[in-house]
C-alpha cells in the first residue's frame, strides 16, 4: 500500500496494488528514513512495554512463589478456572474497536474515539452483569460450587479492563509506551499489596481474585486520568457501524485465538477437577512469564508499528514483519528449549516439592509456546493490510480440530493435554506461515531465513542442557543454577553463531541516537 487507509464513517477493506514476492528490498531514501524512525520508536516502545510487563510479571511471579506455599493447588485451580472464562470474554471485550482506533491513525480525541469509548464501556458493563449472574453455573462446571462468589468477584475484572481499553488504544496508537509503563507498574503493586494481606488473613482463592480485581481497578483509574475521554449520551449509528465493520473481523480472530489458548484449561477443570487444574495452571507459570508475555508485549506494539510502516509501502511492511519474525523465533525457541531443560529443577525448587506433578507438563508447554513464537509476528500484518478476516480461513477449522483433540486428551492426564498443545502449535505454525505466503506473496526463502537461526540456537541449547542435566541430581538448587548457566551460555553462543547480524541490528535500533527526537 502506498498510502495508509483511514477509518471514515464506514470502514472498507484496504485496497493495495498487486503484491510481488518480497524479502527485504531496499527502500527509497525518504521511505527508508521514515521506516527507520517508525522502527526506532517501535523498538523503544517495545522496550518500555517490556519494562512495564517485566516489573508486573516479576512481581506476580514473586507473589505466586509466596502464595504457592500459603494456598493449595485447589485454590489456584479455582482462580485459574475463573480467569480462563474471563480470558475468553476479554478477547471480545471491545469488539475490535480498539484495533480500529489504532489502525485509523487519527490525531487527538475525535468523535470516533468518544464513540468507541461509549460502546466499549457499555459492553464491559453487560459482560460483568451477565458473568456475575452466571457464576453459579460456571462454578459447577469446574466442580467448585462452593466457590461461586469467587467467580462473581472476578467478573469485575472485565468491567474495569473494558472501561479503559479505548484509552489504552489511544496510547498505543500514538506509540506512547513510556506512559503505559507506569500503568502496568501500578497494576502490579496494587495486586501484590492486596493479595498478600488477604492470603495471610482470609486465605483461599478469594485472596488471589481480590488482588487481580484491585489491580485492574487501579489501572483503569490511571488510564482515565492520562487519556480523559467523555462518553457520548447519544451515539451516531453510522459511526458505530463503521467501527464494528473493521473491529468485527479482528474480534473474531481474537475470540478464536483466546478460545484455543483457554480450552485446555476448561477441559482439564471439567474432566480432571480443580486440583488437576491447579497443577496444570502452575505448569504454565514460567513459560507464560518468559515467552507468552513477551509475545503479547510484541502484539501491543505490532499493529501501530505495522500501520505506520505500511505508509512506506507494502515491501517495507513485509521487511518489518520478517525482522520481527526472526527475532521472535530466536527468542521463543531459545527460551522454550531452556525452560524445557530447567523444568525438572525449577518447579520443585521455586514452587516447592508438592508441585512436582507439574514438571513434565511444564517441559512440554515450554516447547509449545516456543514454537508458537515462530509465526506470532505475522498475525498483525493481516490487519495492517486491511484483511484481518483472512485468518478466519485457518482459525475456524484449526479451533474445531484443537477442541476435538483436547476433549480426548484427559484420558492420558495432564501430559496428554500438554502434548496435544505441542502438536497443535507445530501444525498451526506451518499453516499460518503458508497462509501468510499466499496472502502477501512473501517468499519461502525469506521465511526460512527468518526462522532457521532460532532453530539452530534451540538445537545447541538442547544438546548442551540435556547433556549436562544427565550428570546432575534432579530437584536441587545447585543443579538449577548450573543448568541455568549452561543454557545461558548456549543461547549466547548460538546467537553469535547463527544470528549475530540480527541481534546486533536490534541493539543498534534500540540504542538512542544523539540529536534524534524520541
Amino acid at each position: 500500500m502506498s498510502v495508509p487507509f483511514r477509518l471514515e464513517d464506514s470502514i472498507q477493506p484496504a485496497r493495495h496494488p498487486d503484491l510481488e514476492p518480497a524479502t527485504e528490498p531496499p527502500a527509497e531514501a525518504g521511505q527508508s528514513s521514515e521506516l527507520s524512525g517508525v522502527g526506532r520508536r517501535s523498538v523503544r516502545g517495545f522496550l518500555w512495554t517490556t519494562l512495564a510487563w517485566g516489573c508486573n510479571r516479576l512481581a506476580i511471579l514473586g507473589l505466586t512463589l509466596l502464595l504457592a506455599r500459603l494456598l493449595t493447588p485447589e485454590d489456584f485451580g479455582v482462580v485459574t478456572a475463573a480467569l480462563t472464562v474471563i480470558a475468553m470474554l476479554d478477547a471480545a471485550l471491545d469488539l475490535g474497536v480498539g484495533a480500529a482506533v489504532i489502525s485509523d491513525q487519527e490525531s487527538g480525541i475525535t468523535h470516533r474515539i468518544r464513540t468507541a469509548f461509549t460502546v466499549n464501556l457499555a459492553i464491559a458493563v453487560l459482560i460483568a452483569i451477565a458473568g456475575a449472574l452466571c457464576s453459579p453455573l460456571i462454578a459447577a462446571l469446574f466442580h467448585a460450587r462452593t466457590q461461586s462468589f469467587v467467580f462473581a468477584l472476578i467478573f469485575c475484572y472485565p468491567l474495569f479492563r473494558g472501561a479503559g481499553q479505548v484509552n489504552d488504544a489511544v496510547l498505543k496508537r500514538d506509540l506512547r509506551f513510556r506512559r503505559r509503563t507506569s500503568i502496568d507498574v501500578v497494576r502490579a503493586i496494587v495486586r501484590v499489596a492486596v493479595s498478600i494481606p488477604m492470603a495471610l488473613t482470609v486465605g483461599g482463592a478469594v485472596s488471589i481474585a481480590t488482588g487481580i480485581v484491585a489491580g485492574e481497578l487501579a489501572a483503569m483509574a490511571l488510564l482515565w486520568v492520562m487519556v480523559p475521554i467523555r462518553p457520548y449520551v447519544r451515539l451516531n449509528l453510522t459511526t458505530v457501524r463503521g467501527l464494528l465493520s473493521f473491529g468485527g473481523q479482528v474480534t473474531a480472530i481474537r475470540v478464536l485465538g483466546s478460545f484455543r489458548s483457554s480450552v485446555d484449561y476448561v477441559v482439564v477443570g471439567a474432566a480432571l477437577g480443580a486440583t488437576a487444574l491447579g497443577f496444570y495452571g502452575m505448569a504454565y507459570k514460567l513459560p507464560e512469564l518468559l515467552i507468552e508475555n513477551v509475545l503479547w508485549i510484541f502484539s501491543a506494539v505490532a499493529l501501530p508499528a505495522y500501520s505506520q510502516a505500511r505508509a512506506a509501502g507494502h515491501e517495507a511492511l513485509l521487511t518489518a514483519m520478517l525482522r520481527a519474525t526472526r527475532l521472535l523465533a530466536l527468542y521463543g525457541l531459545a527460551i522454550g528449549t531452556a525452560l524445557c531443560v530447567l523444568a525438572r529443577d525449577a518447579v520443585p525448587v521455586l514452587f516447592s516439592e508438592r508441585w512436582t506433578p507439574a514438571v513434565i507438563p511444564t517441559m512440554i508447554i515450554s516447547l509449545s509456546l516456543g514454537i508458537m513464537a515462530i509465526a506470532w509476528a505475522s498475525g498483525d500484518v493481516f490487519s495492517a493490510i486491511g484483511r484481518p478476516g483472512a485468518l478466519l480461513v485457518l482459525d475456524v477449522p484449526a479451533t474445531l480440530l484443537m477442541t476435538g483433540a483436547f476433549l480426548l486428551a484427559p484420558r492420558w492426564g495432564l501430559v496428554g493435554v500438554a502434548t496435544v498443545h505441542l502438536i497443535f502449535n507445530c501444525c498451526y505454525c506451518v499453516a499460518r506461515l503458508g497462509l501468510l505466503k499466499a496472502v502477501t506473496r512473501v517468499t519461502t526463502r525469506s521465511l526460512l531465513t527468518a526462522v532457521l537461526p532460532g532453530l539452530g540456537v534451540a538445537a545447541l541449547t538442547a544438546i548442551a542442557g540435556f547433556g549436562i542435566a544427565a550428570m546432575l541430581p534432579s530437584g536441587r538448587l545447585l543443579s538449577l543454577v548450573i543448568l541455568g548457566a549452561v543454557c545461558a551460555l548456549a543461547v549466547a553462543a548460538g546467537s553469535l553463531l547463527f544470528a549475530r547480524g540480527s541481534v546486533l541490528d536490534a541493539v543498534r535500533t534500540a540504542l538512542p541516537i544523539r540529536g534524534r527526537s524520541r
